[in-house]
Order: structure tokens, then C-alpha cells, then sequence
């Protein structure tokens, strides 16, 4: 039972800070739900309906769950009073994005997010799915709030960084604009890093190390990652579920001789126990320091 009062995030905070542990507001951006419809009557669905992004052909659930419409400038405003808010409240090492991106290509037509677009466009009628012109304007949308969110937050809290968890779908393209991150869910990541709008960036390279396939694609990408961070930190995600101890330690020694500062394992599966992973890497990538005794 939860004793009233309680704050589980401000007392996350006060129990790892003062062992050197980072907490890190981690905030799905755009899928708002799955499953069954939600019952709070202040879930932000049940406020405002007219968020919710529709399809092509009129779809208003993706198979991974319903989303806000990122075309939508009062949704954009909400999460970023959200993400203010906790910048505020909480001495948070970082907010995290998740989901900060449309869920594909077909996605996007919520009636707000037409009507705005038409605005600001001139265009009329509805716009194709591979439209160049409605693609450019759906990725400037997502951005818009990365930027928006970053500005409200380093107000708030100038030490606060901004991360995110990116899409590295497919093969890496020699050019990012070829990525199913720039022309299928709109997240022009390569530009955050680049123009600083995220301090911190953390694509989600799960790939299975005993496939030769994917043992390549982890490679490429990692290359890729490393030449779109100019200069800022990325950490390169590693499946966990997918991959054993041995396994994930190939990829992460990967990691650290292309030169990137770290990396973040993601969802330990049932096949090896969590402690004997962990146990594993830690062994081999955190020794213990030897002592040294002086008579």
C-alpha cells in the first residue's frame, strides 16, 4: 500500500544522487495509450479527443497504440508544460524522449493537424503520404517540439539535459536523409545533434549478434551514429533481450573502439537470468580495482 504523500520520483532522487546515480525522466512523447480506452477522466485523451491522430484511411489506433497527432500545436504545448513542470519540480538529471515520432508514414491526418497545415502551406485538399512537401512539414512539427520542450526546460533548469531514444530502422543509409527516421516517422535526429537541440542522443541499435546480418547492421550503424553526433554524447542501444552476456559484450567493445562514450542495454529477456547477465558484464567491463600495498 502507497502511503499518502508519497513521491516516488523525488524519492528516486534523494536515494541515488547521493550514491553519484543519474535519474533521468524518461517521457513517451506522442503514443498517449494502449490497450483498452483509459479510464481517468483527466487522461489527456479523455480532455482533449481532437489530439488523436488519425490515418490515411481513417485509422485512429496504430498497432503499437494510439497517438497524439504531432501536427497539433496545442498537444505540443501540453507536453512541454508537462516536461516544465517536472524541470521544476524535480532535480531530474535529464528528460528523456521516447516515442518522439509520428508511427509512420500514414499517420498524421487528425483533422487539427490538416488545418494547420493547409494555414501554413497554402496547400489544399489532403496531401499524399509521400508527399515531399507534407513530409517536410511533418518533420518540422516533431522538431518543433523538441525545440519548444528544450527551451521551456533549460529555462527552468539550465543543468537539465535533454536526451532521446531514436530510430535506427532498416540498413544505415551512407545518407541520413535516406533513413526510415527521416522519411517514415519524421525524426530528423541527425539534425538535433547536430544544431544542439538534444543534448544527449540514444538510438536504439537492436540488433541480434549472432546473426551475421545483424552483426553488420549493428556495425554500420554505430559508424553512422558516431559521424551524425558531431561531438555531442550518444550512447548506442543494445538488445538485451536478444543478445547473451558474451554477445552483448562483443557489441559493446563495438561501442568504445568507434570512440562513443557509452551505451544502454535495453529489456533483459527469461533465456539467462538478470544476475547472471549483469553479473557477467560486470565482471568483464567494471573489475574491481586491485590494491596496491606499500610496507
Amino acid at each position: 500500500e502507497v502511503p499518502d504523500g508519497f513521491d516516488p520520483l523525488e524519492y528516486t532522487i534523494e536515494k541515488a544522487h547521493p550514491e553519484g546515480i543519474q535519474v533521468h525522466a524518461w517521457l513517451v512523447v506522442y503514443r498517449v495509450w494502449k490497450g483498452d480506452a483509459p479510464m481517468d477522466p483527466k487522461h489527456v485523451l479523455a480532455r482533449h479527443p481532437e489530439w488523436r491522430s488519425v490515418s490515411y484511411d481513417g485509422l485512429t489506433e496504430h498497432e503499437e497504440g494510439v497517438y497524439a497527432d504531432p501536427g497539433i500545436a496545442g498537444y505540443r504545448e501540453h507536453f512541454a508544460g508537462v516536461c516544465e513542470d517536472i524541470a521544476r519540480r524535480y532535480a531530474v538529471d535529464s528528460i528523456h524522449f521516447d516515442y518522439v515520432r509520428y508511427p509512420g508514414r500514414e499517420w498524421g491526418y487528425a483533422p487539427l493537424a490538416l488545418e494547420a497545415y493547409r494555414a501554413e502551406t497554402g496547400a489544399s485538399g489532403k496531401p499524399e503520404m509521400d508527399d515531399p512537401k507534407w513530409l517536410a512539414w511533418k518533420r518540422d512539427q516533431v522538431t518543433a517540439l523538441v525545440r519548444l520542450v528544450r527551451e521551456r526546460v533549460k529555462a527552468a533548469a539550465p543543468d537539465c539535459k535533454i536526451q532521446a531514444s531514436t530510430i535506427p530502422w532498416g540498413d544505415c543509409p551512407e545518407d541520413f536523409t535516406d533513413s526510415a527516421a527521416y522519411n517514415v516517422v519524421c525524426q530528423d535526429w541527425r539534425m538535433w545533434m547536430e544544431r544542439g537541440l538534444i543534448d544527449e542522443n540514444c538510438p536504439m541499435v537492436y540488433a541480434k549478434e549472432f546473426e551475421e546480418a545483424g552483426a553488420a547492421r549493428f556495425r554500420k550503424w554505430v559508424d553512422g551514429v558516431k559521424r551524425w553526433s558531431y561531438g555531442r554524447p550518444a550512447y548506442v542501444g543494445i538488445a538485451a533481450m536478444w543478445n547473451d552476456a558474451e554477445q552483448m559484450l562483443a557489441q559493446i567493445e563495438v561501442v568504445r573502439k568507434a570512440g562513443l562514450p557509452g551505451f544502454v542495454l535495453f529489456a533483459f529477456d527469461k533465456s539467462e537470468s538478470r544476475a547472471e547477465k549483469a553479473a557477467r558484464l560486470g565482471k568483464v567491463l567494471y573489475p574491481a580495482p586491485k590494491l596496491a600495498v606499500r610496507g
